[in-house]
């Protein structure tokens, strides 16, 4: 008996032990600690943090996810930009070094979809245009767009050389709005700006712009195309009509002269395709007009900045009279030929420089007019024709515009000079009409083409009945939109 007693009591200590099982893992706590911003734009940085608690163990992984987007960390804390418009829930949960999950924690995240283009057109048509006066009052306007965004640092210039030149700081849509389409150039048009958040910023400009060198070619296109369009209350309709040959009777009274048409727009400038129709519109006219002892110099794009030095030409050539006939965008004593300016005082002093020569001047930019206070001052300047007046712009071809529509459809290049082509050919085509401008040139002592283009001008509004002119040829006078400026020498100026 003795020896079995140890025994027992071993026994006893050992029981207790094999009769009790190990502890079980106790699951970790997930808590999220911050969202921060909780509302965000789409592509603005989000930083999750959370943290877990392991009351036996640690907390070795994290995982975090998104009703929307599924998985998006798996760290206790990190920054997203990714996350897709929409009302986010967000769960968060931890795992513990013995493979145990935490129960999932939540918290509520909202992403409002990134400005796109279509928010941006309706920002502007909504918000933007129907502040502008012009708008309101039911001016013609159109407003383009960009398909892309402008990246920070982009440079936004007005092509005209003027001083508004805009970097900038962040993304922005860019639009176009021209008060006054389809002109020749300096008139009232915005650079409309929207952020990414629907803020909006409007410069005041007079020309197309310049983006990072380059001019949009959808910008400049007339019409535009219907995809660069935001909103306008034009319709687009291409102008029909294709450039004629002219055959006119023999004038043997003409002297010896001379002939410059001017095309001063380069290939990437607005109304460049009317301007070039404009140009051989007038050059197949005077080369049909003109005598066997006169000359044509047509002079196109980079070219066109010769036009004093043709002049010298002409002069040296014993011209007699010099006829000068320009489609170019212009400003207010301004025209631009080939990229550079050359003003209404540079056109005077050339010509005051051939006093013994008779200048005429024919100009179908906008504010064309304002060159008749400068031209006229001169004694040898004999007859100028401007498209418009000081304050107004010169129009491209329409054939249709609100009910009206122009009598002379088949013309083309701009709609004034075309008008006054088709005056100065219904009289030279007409034997009877050519008395009367040559009678009229006699008795006033001045060259037959410089009653003709005074009396065309006249003819083209349809105020010369005297000739059978009683029509008004150009659509833009009759819709009010410009009033065609005319000077003769031996006329009253008005």
């Amino acid at each position: 008996m003795v020896k079995v007693i140890p025994i027992i009591l071993l026994f006893l200590l050992i029981a207790p032990i094999a009769c009790c099982p190990p502890a079980a893992n106790q699951p970790p706590t997930a808590y999220i600690d911050s969202i921060v911003p909780s509302e965000a734009t789409q592509g603005e940085e989000i930083t999750f943090t959370g943290h877990g608690t392991d009351a036996d163990g640690n907390v070795v992984a994290w995982r975090w996810t998104s009703s929307i987007d599924g998985e998006i960390g798996t760290s206790a804390s990190f920054t997203i930009s990714t996350l897709s418009p929409g009302n986010h829930t967000i769960s968060f949960k931890v795992q513990d070094n013995s493979g145990a999950w935490s129960a999932e924690v939540t918290a509520q995240v909202t992403i409002e979809a990134e400005m796109g283009m279509d928010d941006a057109v309706d920002v502007v048509v909504e918000e933007v245009l129907p502040t502008i006066p012009e708008i309101q009052a039911g001016h013609p306007f159109w407003c383009l767009k960009l398909d892309s965004p402008l990246p920070p640092g982009t440079v936004i210039e007005e092509d005209s050389g003027s001083t508004l030149r805009l970097t900038l700081n962040e993304e922005v849509f860019f639009f176009y709005l021209d008060l006054a389409p389809g002109s020749y150039y300096a008139h009232p048009v915005k650079y409309i700006l929207v952020d990414k958040d629907g803020n909006h910023e409007e410069y005041d400009a007079h020309w197309w712009p310049r983006i990072d060198g380059t001019v949009p070619e959808g910008l400049i296109k007339v019409p535009p195309d219907e995809d660069d369009v935001a909103d306008t209350n034009v319709e687009l309709v291409m102008a029909t009509g294709t450039v004629l040959e002219y055959e006119t009777p023999p004038l043997y009274t003409q002297l010896s002269e001379g002939f410059i048409v001017v095309q001063g727009l380069m290939p990437d400038e607005a109304l460049y395709d009317d301007a070039t129709n404009t140009y051989l519109n007038g050059v197949n006219f005077f080369n049909a007009y003109k005598n066997a002892f006169s000359r044509v110099e047509g002079l196109v794009q980079s070219q066109a900045a010769q036009v004093l030095d043709t002049i010298d030409d002409m002069a040296d050539e014993g011209r007699t009279v010099i006829t000068i006939y320009i489609i170019a965008h212009g400003n207010v004593d301004g025209v631009r030929l080939g990229g550079q300016w050359f003003t209404a005082n540079q056109f005077r002093d050339k010509m005051a420089e051939y006093p013994d020569i008779i200048f005429n001047f024919i100009l179908g930019s906008c504010h064309s007019g304002s060159f008749i206070d400068n031209l006229s001052a001169l004694d040898n300047v004999c007859a100028v024709e401007t498209a418009c007046g000081p304050d107004e712009g010169a129009k491209p071809d329409i054939d249709e515009w609100g009910g009206e529509t122009d009598i002379n459809p088949l013309d083309v290049g701009s709609e004034w000079t075309s008008s006054l082509i088709q005056a100065m050919l219904e009289i030279v085509q007409d034997p009877d009409k050519m008395t009367v401008v040559r009678s009229s040139a006699s008795s006033h002592g001045v060259p037959v083409t410089s009653m003709l283009i005074c009396q065309a001008g006249w003819g083209a509004l349809g105020t010369q009945p005297g000739l059978g002119l009683d029509d008004d040829f150009d659509l833009s006078h009759v819709l009010g939109w410009t009033s065609p400026r005319h000077y003769c020498s031996f006329e009253t100026l008005y």
